[in-house]
């Protein structure tokens, strides 16, 4: 039988649909993600009651996305494991031997990926938005606010893109620990310890270059909750595919090179 790539992904789009880890995880993601932005909208209505400014369109847009950027870590670590995952259990080898030029392995993964989390997220995100705008009532923001549907689609794709990231840096690193420990670096740790230590008049420069700043870019409106000026939400997603491409590439070289 003559190996192909659309027999590669199904091969893959098979083990990812097969773990129930990927439906705990992506389905306990979105629980909770609809949940958190449910709870910031009726805190901030809650608010509102005891006398605080009610939020504008901007502010109640962010409000929705709030879990956002909490729950990305997660799509990002679900990434890493689709190819740690298979180093932890030796299955990398059966799979490296039945495709030994091995980059359509990783295009596979990316590919699946890709068909799993792109609706879904689609799906969280339009949730988390009108869960969060329900409890705001009169205060929030509508699906018919011309910005809505850009916030959604940035905050949706910031997440798919989040994963993609993470299946980068688990095939450059294979081991699940490190892995994961240096997309937290990545995420959260490094651009909090860099945004303090530039200079005040470098820091937009170089912040805005930074994934975690440029995901959240994607699906702010007027740089609402960025603490940077940071490039439109259409240059941001191009910053962040950058990443992405650069990570996937430099994994892909690097398994083509190394044993499994």
């Amino acid at each position: 039988m003559r190996l192909t790539f659309p027999r590669v992904l199904h091969a893959e789009w098979t083990k990812l649909l097969s773990l129930r880890s990927t439906w705990f995880t992506l389905g306990t993601l979105a629980v909770v993600t609809v949940g958190l932005a449910g709870a910031v909208g009726y805190g901030v209505h809650r608010s509102v009651l005891g006398g605080a400014t009610p939020p504008g369109v901007p502010e109640a847009i962010g409000a929705g996305f709030l879990p956002v950027d909490f729950v990305v870590l997660v799509v990002g670590v679900f990434g890493v494991l689709q190819m740690t995952g298979e180093y932890g259990t030796g299955s990398i080898r059966s799979t490296l031997t039945a495709v030994p030029r091995r980059w359509p392995v990783v295009a596979a993964k990316a590919v699946a990926q890709l068909a799993v989390t792109v609706p879904l997220m689609t799906a969280v995100c339009l949730g988390s938005f009108l869960l969060c705008q329900a409890f705001l009532g009169p205060d929030g923001a509508s699906l018919g606010d011309p910005q809505v549907p850009r916030a959604i689609a940035g905050a949706a794709t910031g997440l798919v893109l989040t994963g993609l990231l993470g299946l980068g840096v688990g095939t450059l690193l294979r081991h699940s620990a490190g892995a994961i420990t240096t997309l937290v670096a990545a995420m959260f740790v490094g651009p909090a310890l860099l945004g303090a230590a530039l200079p005040a008049d470098r820091a937009d420069d170089i912040m805005r270059f930074v994934p975690t700043v440029a995901a959240q870019a994607m699906y702010s409106v007027n740089g609402t909750g960025n603490p940077f000026h940071t490039f439109s939400p259409a240059a941001s997603a191009a910053v962040l595919t950058g990443w992405v491409a650069l990570l996937l590439l430099a994994g892909t070289l690097v398994l083509r090179r190394r044993d499994a």
